[in-house]
């Protein structure tokens, strides 16, 4: 828990663009071990990108001093007409929520007055009592509640369910790009996690998102031998994919698992998350994440029927409809 603050303390949030690496540093080395502590996750690598680009003076968002020192910042990208609040991290002494809630005000107030934004995206893993609790813009605000889950690797292999007898499963190669994106897109038509990220309505958003799950560490490390595509044995089809990550060095992260509406029902979800996790056990992962909307009964049934256990609840925050 933490204390309160004296009376006299100076607290300011600034431009990060006015943030010095040095001042940083120490912020992200506590990050970096909440993560490793909490999450069993390496946030190493990403940490190292926020402060390349604190020093090239390049990241937008916002910094919070309290008595002149650094003790929170966070950061935030756009994307034609979408902003995103990347990360936000408080320093454990001054997780206050009025703190983190004028951090928060810095970036929405520069994205909502930014011409041509319409929306903005976050999912803060540290956000303290994100479910329940006052936050900016409520008026403009939607939540939804998300389960962190994991399971370890340690019992064995599944075995085969009813969709092995459905499909083939094949590894990930770079010429599926196209029909995993549109994979992507038909599995999340009317979703509610389209509703949440807005890359899912449309191909080119899939695209998108596809190619930053790849390219980029902020779900981990890419893992390519567990990142798999589901084929119907009757027409040759791909009907499901599995992305899989990295984010520490025994702790694999499931960061995409979607199966093609006509393939629903046939235990496609279930190969393709069995056959992954047989990879990520086989390279050395002792223990599995991954996330998911905890409106999302069945997804959460058959991730409970695999092993898989709820670990922290978090929250998915949208803001719309200002202008």
């Amino acid at each position: 828990m933490t204390a309160p603050l004296p009376a006299e303390s100076v607290v300011q949030v600034v431009d990060l663009r006015r943030v010095r690496g040095r001042e940083i540093e120490p912020v992200l080395e506590e990050e970096i071990r909440l993560w490793r502590d909490s999450l069993d996750w390496d946030f190493s690598a990403s940490a190292e990108l926020v402060l390349r680009f604190v020093n090239m003076k390049s990241l937008s968002g916002c910094g919070l001093y309290v008595n002149g020192r650094l003790e929170g910042y966070n950061y935030y990208i756009t994307e034609e007409h979408k902003g995103m609040v990347g990360d936000m991290f408080l320093r454990e002494e001054f997780r206050h929520q009025e703190f983190e809630n004028a951090l928060l005000s810095g970036a929405l107030d520069a994205l909502m007055g930014e011409r041509g934004i319409r929306r903005v995206e976050t999912q803060l893993m540290n956000l303290s009592s994100p479910l329940w609790r006052r936050l900016p813009y409520p008026l403009w605000l939607q939540v939804y509640p998300r389960t962190f889950m994991t399971k370890p690797l340690s019992g064995g292999e599944l075995a085969p369910g009813t969709g092995a007898g459905v499909v083939v499963v094949g590894p990930w190669k770079e010429q599926w790009f196209e029909e995993g994106a549109r994979l992507i897109t038909a599995g999340y038509k009317g979703h509610v996690d389209s509703k949440i990220n807005d890359q899912y309505r449309a191909l080119p958003g899939s695209r998108k998102f596809l190619l930053n799950v790849i390219q980029y560490p902020g779900c981990g490390r890419f893992f390519a031998a567990g990142s798999l595509v589901a084929f119907r044995r009757d027409t040759g089809a791909p009907c499901g994919l599995i992305l899989s990550s990295l984010v520490g060095p025994r702790t694999g992260h499931i960061t995409q698992i979607c199966v093609a509406p006509e393939a629903r029902g046939y235990g496609v979800g279930y190969e393709l998350l069995r056959q992954s996790l047989i990879e990520l056990s086989r390279y050395g992962c002792q223990k599995v994440s991954l996330t998911v909307t905890s409106s999302n009964v069945p997804a959460i049934r058959l991730y409970e029927r695999m092993g898989f256990r709820a670990e922290r609840e978090f929250a998915a925050h949208v803001w719309e409809g200002w202008r």
